[in-house]
């Protein structure tokens, strides 16, 4: 029997929790609307640039699986699958999830390295980080360049 949705938590490292709360979670720094967003962009730029770190020690509070959309788990299922070439680690069985979501994790944490390399030292470049970010939407906020979803395709024809 599979775990409820509920019940379920995806951590982040406690080598990055300063940067999702700075990124996320505090209104005078945040980038993002939530940290459920910082944890969605990390694991998607590490996924893109094959960075999946493990980790041992957990920062703040997991975040429950049910802050993310329908959209976002498609995103960690195409992930999922691309990584195994499996499509079992989508079987609603504990094992599978457990595998699914540590590679998540490990993504989102690969993920935050990138960000922290090129725009954290130790505080975040604004200037930088808002072009980053912006480069993936116009002005009116309308999609441009590379969309998330173009990121994703990319990276699963590269494998």
């Amino acid at each position: 029997m599979a775990k409820d949705r509920a019940s379920i938590r995806l951590r982040k490292s406690a080598e990055y929790e300063e940067f999702f709360q700075l990124l996320g979670n505090r209104p005078e720094t945040k980038f993002f609307d939530s940290m459920k967003d910082v944890f969605m962009f990390a694991c998607v730029l590490g996924f893109k640039h094959n960075r999946r770190y493990p980790f041992s020690a957990q920062g703040g509070e997991p975040m429950r699986l049910t802050v993310f959309e329908p959209d976002d788990e498609n995103i960690f299922n195409i992930i999922a699958i691309s990584c195994t070439d499996d499509i079992s680690i989508l079987l609603d069985e504990d094992e599978c999830q457990d595998k699914k979501y540590r590679l998540m994790e490990e993504f989102a944490n690969g993920g935050m390295s990138i960000i922290v390399e090129k725009f954290c030292n130790p505080v975040p470049n604004e200037n930088d980080f808002k072009k980053f970010i912006q480069s993936y939407y116009d002005g009116s906020g309308q999609q441009a360049g590379v969309s998330i979803d173009e990121l994703i395709g990319g990276a699963i024809d590269s494998l």
